[in-house]
């Protein structure tokens, strides 16, 4: 009979329907992928734009968090043949990780680079990082380097299967 305990116990169901609609999603392409279906619709985009528009969908998560997060475009930026919803995806996948591991009052960084012909974009936190003996291993599928995070392991996995699709690269450096 409490409206705030049933609009808090509502926010939780939605919550938890979001999260495992999007585990559900992932696990779906990550199939695609492994049995060489995943479809790739380029078009001509604005990388920036994409990228600032995943920073905008966590800014208030981040902000809940106690965590800043910062975007730095480029003044000028090339527009590439990609699949919007896939690089969308990717961008997703590593900046969710990015505020997962990183406590309040730390960083999430996101910046975009015109780099000879390409554009790179770097995500850097101040989360606790990955272990070296886990560094090769993240962007296998189901591989977490720490349990105590929610997720499923295959997020890394996918959006590096996304990126190679679209003949790029995912670097992941940790120190």
């Amino acid at each position: 009979e409490d409206d705030e305990v049933v609009r808090h116990g509502v926010d939780v169901m939605l919550s938890e329907a979001d999260r495992l609609y999007g585990l559900v999603e992932e696990l779906l392409d990550f199939s695609r992928i492994e049995s060489g279906k995943l479809t790739i619709a380029p078009s001509l985009n604005d990388p920036v734009a994409i990228v600032g528009s995943v920073v905008d969908m966590y800014e208030e998560i981040a902000r809940r968090q106690k965590i800043s997060l910062t975007f730095t475009k480029p003044e000028t930026n090339e527009m590439i043949m990609a699949d919007r919803d896939r690089i969308k995806q990717v961008f997703i996948n590593i900046i969710d990780n990015a505020l997962k591991y990183t406590e309040a009052g730390g960083n999430v960084v996101v910046s975009a680079f015109n780099e000879e012909g390409c554009i790179r974009v770097t995500i850097s936190d101040t989360g606790c990082g990955i272990a070296a003996k886990d560094l090769d291993h993240v962007k296998e599928k189901f591989y977490k380097a720490n349990t105590n995070v929610r997720g499923s392991g295959i997020g890394l996995a996918v959006a590096d299967e996304i990126i190679k699709s679209h003949s790029g690269l995912l670097f992941l450096e940790s120190t």
